[in-house]
């Protein structure tokens, strides 16, 4: 893997070709320099403004992440609540054998039955004696 740095950019120059800097006196660089401050200090109103909108934002967004935190939290617990609840429930083994349990005793009771009908007069013989 090869790294490529590009060229570094060429910027024109700062001062326009036709004037010179100013030297001394404090009264600025170029000509027009009150004019670009004051473009500069609206600039800087409307950061602070900004700013002071997003602090703003940060409180509301706190505020809304510790109720977000408190409902997670809610969540959690009625989470674990819900899964000891369903832990004690009875599991698909429990149903088969309740049902095959049931066929049986159905079945036992079934042939019983088949079977005091079939013989019913041997056993009215029986006790009639």
């Amino acid at each position: 893997m090869t790294l490529t740095l590009s060229r570094r950019p060429e910027f024109a120059p700062v001062n326009p070709p036709d004037r010179p800097l100013q030297t001394g006196g404090g009264g600025g660089t170029y000509d027009g320099m009150e004019a670009r401050v004051a473009v500069l200090e609206t600039h800087m109103e409307y950061i602070r403004s900004d700013i002071s909108g997003l602090k703003s934002d940060m409180g509301v967004i706190r505020s809304d992440l510790g109720k977000t935190r408190d409902e997670v939290a809610d969540l959690r617990t009625g989470l674990a609540t819900l899964n000891e609840r369903v832990s004690h429930l009875p599991d698909k083994g429990f149903f088969v054998k309740s049902l095959i349990l049931t066929v049986t005793a159905l079945g036992g009771l079934m042939t019983f039955l088949v079977g005091f009908a079939a013989f019913q007069d041997h056993i009215r013989a029986f006790f009639s004696h």
